[in-house]
């Protein structure tokens, strides 16, 4: 597992079309980010259909009889750009329209100059006079996301990670993880897709106890200007 989180940028519209879509569909795709900022997949990120080229993923949720989708790449070394985000309904097809696809398509050639101008090494050579349209997170995708009680997600999240690559590890399937954990199957497709509302961080430390996993709290002067709470694995 990566140590450090890479960088998320909002390329265009992106976060601000992500913030219109419902709760539950922004928690999903938070974590799902999450998830690819330590070089890991959700379960619901796969190839972007119609795009020519790799490395570009789409998140495709359902929700309330509608389809919801957020696009990003990882084709930048070290960067997630975000590339779009739309609500497509169900009963148009599975098939990305075209105006999407020409969209993406212009904005990863955004993200391309924006990586070129702040992260390669070639870094400053580039006209920096051009305004480009990207927007960094803050550090917390949930937060960008305007979700409630965003420093806590985080922190599930991280410990959600944690759990899934145990489980992962351990060559076992739902209903087994479910077993081992005391709950029903569903609850741990929901844990590993990220939908952690119906999880308190202390259920959370239990999981990881019963997978095997020590768990330590500890306090200390904060590091930063804010203080901060965050999980550390050894």
């Amino acid at each position: 597992m990566n140590a450090l989180p890479k960088p998320v940028e909002w390329v265009g519209s992106s976060l601000d079309d992500l913030k219109g879509f419902p709760e539950d569909v922004r928690q999903t795709v938070g974590y799902a980010l999450y998830l690819a900022q330590y070089d890991e997949k959700h379960p619901s990120a796969k190839p972007l259909k119609g795009f020519k080229g790799t490395g570009v993923l789409e998140i495709v949720e359902n929700f309330d009889g509608d389809t919801y989708r957020a696009v990003y790449t990882v084709t930048l070394a070290g960067v997630v750009y975000v590339l779009h985000a739309f609500q497509k309904k169900s009963k148009q097809g599975i098939a990305t329209p075209k105006q999407d696809i020409d969209l993406i398509e212009a904005r990863l050639k955004r993200a391309k100059k924006h990586y070129a101008q702040n992260y390669s090494k070639h870094q400053g050579e580039q006209n920096m006079t051009e305004e480009i349209g990207v927007q960094a997170s803050n550090g917390n995708v949930f937060e960008d996301l305007s979700l409630d009680n965003a420093d806590e997600l985080l922190v599930k999240a991280e410990l959600a990670r944690r759990i899934s690559s145990i489980i992962t590890a351990q060559q076992m399937t739902q209903i087994e993880a479910a077993e081992a954990l005391g709950i029903d199957q569903p609850k741990i497709s929901a844990l590993i897709n990220g939908k952690l509302t119906g999880f308190s961080t202390a259920r959370l430390f239990r999981f990881l106890n019963a997978l095997g996993r020590d768990v330590e709290i500890v306090v200390k002067p904060k590091s930063h200007a804010q203080a901060q709470t965050r999980v550390v694995a050894s």
